[in-house]
């Protein structure tokens, strides 16, 4: 019973009641939660950069970010959904994190030591990050993590794909009478939680990042708890600004079926909202195989669209029909 009753108390006292039982502080800093393990400064540290990478395309880096990739001296700690055109122009030492789902956490205390093994050395450091540090980049938390330590990141900004995916993908987030607000999202929380969603509203366009892999419950939740309607259009940009970029376009009833079908994967921005369809009407086909059609995969690299939405063609070939023999019953 003493011992039932000496945990109870226990739970009860303030963290600071046993500091004690911690280790010894380093460095001068106060040990402030229970066995809190001491941060360790270090002294005379290399160069850290947050460098922002684009959406993929080499031709979209920044000045800054190409010559700091030229650097030979350099360790790049790298994303693993950068991509190879990108990795290609290191021509220092490179390093990937595997941040596949479901490890995410791992690889990121794995991103950690990586650049304090070498900042400790004397050496510089780029931790490349795909689009822009600090839009659902984890580049403000690498910013405090490092400060911490004594070393004071240099942030680079890259293009997001939040805004570029979507150009790259013929839609416009926003269009006057369609869109009048932008929203972006993630597609995970922390601890792979899913976030709040924004309720419908006609004339606005919400950007998803990280959101592929929960295409399907995402498109069920936001019919069901936000209130979109089913027929809301949905563009998804997969590996926007590569060579194998293609653009997929449907609603909210079908996108996920569709995604599945034609074996969407990341890096993927999905645009939700009217602007999804406002550059559809009247678009030419150009040579590179882009077509503005309903329903139509855009495979840049194979140089073709691809009929997805059988239904809404077959519809309209139905239409066209009918009309066609309305003229035939006006001659």
């Amino acid at each position: 019973m003493r011992s039932l009753n000496f945990i109870l108390c226990a739970l009860l006292l303030p963290a600071s009641a046993f500091s004690f039982l911690a280790p010894p502080s380093r460095f001068g800093r106060p040990v402030s939660r229970l066995f809190e393990s001491p941060v360790e400064v270090i002294e005379n540290p290399g160069t850290l950069t947050l460098l922002g990478a684009g959406p993929g395309d080499p031709n979209l880096l920044t000045l800054k970010a190409l010559s700091l990739l030229s650097d030979p001296s350099t360790l790049v700690v790298s994303d693993r959904l950068v991509s190879q055109p990108i990795l290609d122009l290191v021509a220092g030492n490179l390093l990937i994190a595997n941040k596949n789902p479901g490890c995410a956490d791992l690889a990121q205390n794995e991103i950690y030591n990586w650049c304090m093994a070498s900042l400790s050395l004397g050496k510089n450091v780029i931790r490349l990050k795909i689009g822009d540090p600090f839009i659902f980049g984890r580049g403000g938390e690498e910013v405090l993590y490092f400060r911490e330590r004594g070393i004071d990141p240099v942030v680079v900004p890259g293009i997001s794909a939040s805004l570029a995916a979507p150009l790259l993908g013929g839609i416009p987030l926003t269009h006057r009478g369609v869109s009048n607000q932008i929203v972006i999202c993630t597609g995970y929380g922390r601890e792979g939680t899913s976030p709040d969603l924004i309720r419908y509203h006609p004339e606005q366009t919400v950007v998803f990042l990280m959101a592929i892999g929960r295409l399907r419950s995402l498109s069920q939740r936001l019919m069901e708890m936000a209130g979109y309607p089913g027929d809301t259009e949905v563009g998804i940009v997969e590996k926007a600004g590569c060579e194998d970029q293609r653009t997929l376009r449907g609603n909210l009833n079908n996108i996920a079926d569709l995604a599945e079908e034609y074996e969407i994967v990341p890096p993927s921005t999905i645009v939700v909202g009217g602007v999804c369809a406002v550059l559809e009407s009247g678009m030419l086909e150009k040579k590179d195989g882009l077509k503005g059609l309903d329903g139509t995969v855009v495979d840049l690299a194979e140089s073709k669209s691809v009929e997805i939405l059988k239904g809404e063609v077959e519809r309209l070939k139905e239409e066209l029909a009918e009309k066609e023999a309305r003229l035939e019953e006006m001659k």
